[in-house]
């Protein structure tokens, strides 16, 4: 099953949070890097999920338009 892009910001975001919990216990270097890991992964699929937003709502007003306009 292929999640899709909101699914895998909620997975990412699980993610850091594991990785931050860690980090925030044990303060490592490797803590450290899980979570700027994720922490890069939410904002590449943040800036995704953003486009994909903007497109529907897009769609959506130019579906909406040319209904009114058929009417």
């Amino acid at each position: 099953m292929n999640d899709d892009n909101h699914d895998k910001l909620v997975k990412a975001y699980l993610e850091y949070f594991k990785a931050n919990e860690q980090y925030q216990k044990t303060g490592g270097i490797r803590p450290r890097r899980e979570t700027r890991r994720w922490l890069r992964e939410i904002r590449d699929l943040a800036k995704i999920r953003m486009n994909e937003v903007q497109d529907s709502y897009v769609n959506r007003r130019e579906n909406s338009k040319k209904d009114e306009q058929e009417d």
